[in-house]
């Protein structure tokens, strides 16, 4: 009868061991715990051996299945797309280009989330706002003089996001405007710096040039959003541009222009490139 009962004992601590919730995490791993609550993004569990007080939190896409005491099987994936993934977060952003003041501009750009993965972006800039580069001409002396430009464009594209938006390779969802992204944006401008201009007999002068410019680009780039509340966006583009900028010392029109928010490469409708980095906080 000894004997019985301690089979008896031994089955019964057998099943009661077996009988546990199974929790299949992705990287392989099992967990034999007495789920607690599955919440919208994690999961509350003990362990079997843990005390009462002890509770361990898991997010939900770490895991891929969970197999209950009961055979009951709950599988785990995440719809990327789902609106509800990201319910809380902030979807509007205000971003400055990093270096446009080094270069002799400053640009504002406002960035509003339409859904998952997918957001319009409005860039302001004021040619000039930043430092003032230096005009470089040797008539009978150095001479120094600064181009002083001064202007305004705008630009105006749509972002494509790839999903899902992971964060330095972590497999937990982040934010809905971060990831890898396309974007096709037009620009336009106008604004007025000095060339030399030739005025005949080896004579140059300063004069103030009007340049009025424009490209439809396709722009690549990658945007990290840091706890809902920073931001970094890092770009670069290229499409077609045009411009009305002339050679130095001559009416002709340049082979090549800077012009700030962009660079035209080749003789005026040509290809059009530019990058940047952008620094920003999100906003209610």
């Amino acid at each position: 009868m000894k004997y019985v009962s301690m089979l008896l004992i031994s089955v019964l601590l057998v099943y009661s061991a077996s009988a546990q919730d199974r929790i299949y995490r992705k990287n392989g791993q099992v967990v034999t715990a007495k789920i607690i609550e599955i919440g919208s993004t994690d999961v509350k569990y003990r362990l079997a051996q843990s005390s009462e007080e002890l509770v361990y939190v898991l997010e939900k896409d770490r895991i891929s299945r969970i197999v209950f005491e009961n055979g009951s099987v709950e599988k785990f994936t995440t719809d990327y797309k789902d609106p509800e993934q990201y319910t809380g977060q902030l979807k509007k952003a205000i971003k400055i280009d990093f270096f446009g003041p080094l270069l002799g501009y400053t640009q504002v750009t406002f960035e509003k989330s339409t859904g998952v993965a997918r957001s319009y972006e409005i860039s302001l800039g004021i040619i000039g706002a930043g430092k003032n580069q230096q005009l470089d001409y040797y008539y009978n002396s150095m001479q120094l003089e600064k181009k002083s430009p001064f202007g305004i464009y705008a630009a105006a594209g749509y972002k494509f996001n790839k999903l899902p938006n992971f964060l330095f390779g972590r497999t937990r969802l982040s934010h809905l405007m971060q990831g890898s992204y396309a974007k096709p944006v037009f620009y336009i401008g106008h604004y007025g710096e000095n060339r030399l201009a030739y005025k005949g007999s080896n004579q140059y002068e300063l004069e103030k040039q009007k340049i009025t410019f424009a490209a439809l680009q396709i722009e690549l780039g990658k945007q990290w959003v840091f706890g809902d509340q920073f931001l970094i966006d890092m770009y670069w583009g290229l499409g077609y541009g045009i411009d009305n900028k002339k050679e130095s010392g001559s009416n002709k029109i340049a082979s090549t222009a800077y012009n700030y928010s962009n660079a035209r490469l080749g003789n005026n409708l040509a290809l059009s490139a530019t990058f940047g980095l952008k620094v920003g906080l999100m906003i209610k």
